[in-house]
């Protein structure tokens, strides 16, 4: 499958969702409703978002400790940058902007810091299904849409941290060396990577700031919680705190599928059609705070992770070159 199909099919997805957003909305109803979100509310969404950040900075330098001794601020600009990639590139590509971005200033190679990065996102995976499990008494599984997406990434999720569980605790990726695919071009490649998320992961286990790492995993998905109830009051809904953490695991599932940057479309469809379905907000409200909710998640990352950007000197046009086996 090559990246011209891969563009069309995230692309036709986006749309896709893009048209089930806005088909058969009034268009005046949807303005009014825009008009009346509280402006102070939402400017606390941001400020919540971009300190969420500083904790997700603060937990990939633990990460990364075994590696290096790097300062939060340069971090933290990493970080930043790989917002701004996921905004502008198909396919997350600014995850590897991100791990560039750090090992430019750091004596880590780029592939041991993106090695970090997919620790990174494992760890969000693993929060969001713990959510989902203290949630599931009350999860809403009468809708087959809610139901088969939940436990689809439910079950996806166990079977990767089962298969990397039994890769490490066999060390099965030492095996792939001797099949001749990954001996050259770009299975050599794959190979690398994966080398390098293991070198990750073990290094994980036997890094002596897992509580730390524990504990702001924790504190990151508790401000994103925070967020989200700052947003709900932002756009006048009336949720009770369990729906309100049930829309934030629908949110995340929304967020990881396959879209054009910045989950456009997806998400938009996919928390409009849960508040709808689920809770039975009025298909304009759903559609506003779906809206104002993504635009506070995508627009004042993507403006500071620019000028980050900027000051890190890099070039798009270096993206093209970072080679995944450096």
């Amino acid at each position: 499958m090559n990246n011209y199909f891969k563009l069309a099919f995230i692309g036709f997805i986006s749309i896709a969702g893009l048209y089930i957003s806005f088909k058969g909305e009034d268009l005046n109803e949807l303005i009014f409703h825009l008009s009346r979100v509280d402006i102070f509310e939402v400017s606390f969404a941001c400020f919540l978002l971009v300190s969420s950040c500083v904790v997700r900075a603060y937990r990939w330098q633990l990460l990364l400790s075994p590696f290096d001794k790097i300062q939060l601020k340069t971090v933290f600009g990493a970080t930043m940058i790989g917002y701004f990639g996921n905004g502008i590139f198909a396919f997350r590509l600014g995850e590897l902007l991100k791990a560039y971005s750090v090992a430019k200033k750091t004596r880590i190679t780029t592939m041991q810091a993106f090695g970090t990065v997919i620790i990174e996102r494992l760890l969000d995976i693993i929060a969001v299904v713990g959510i989902f499990i203290i949630l599931l008494p009350w999860f809403p599984f009468e809708d087959d849409y809610i139901k088969y997406a939940s436990f689809g990434f439910t079950v996806i999720a166990f079977a990767i941290i089962f298969i990397l569980y039994i890769s490490l605790r066999y060390r099965l990726i030492q095996n792939f060396e001797k099949v001749k695919w990954f001996s050259s071009g770009f299975g050599l490649k794959v190979f690398h990577a994966m080398s390098r998320l293991f070198e990750g992961l073990e290094t994980l286990m036997r890094n002596d700031e897992s509580w730390k790492i524990i504990i702001t995993s924790i504190l990151l998905w508790g401000i994103y919680y925070f967020e989200t109830i700052i947003l709900i009051s932002a756009c006048g809904l009336n949720l009770e705190l369990l729906e309100i953490g049930i829309l934030l695991v629908l949110g995340s599932i929304a967020f990881g599928i396959p879209a054009l940057p910045g989950s456009a479309g997806t998400y938009d469809a996919g928390i409009k059609y849960s508040l709808v379905i689920v809770f039975n907000i009025t298909s304009a409200k759903a559609l506003n705070y779906a809206i104002i909710s993504h635009s506070v998640a995508y627009f004042p990352l993507l403006i500071i992770g620019f000028i980050y950007f900027l000051i890190g000197n890099i070039e798009l046009h270096e993206v093209k070159k970072i080679e995944i086996n450096k």
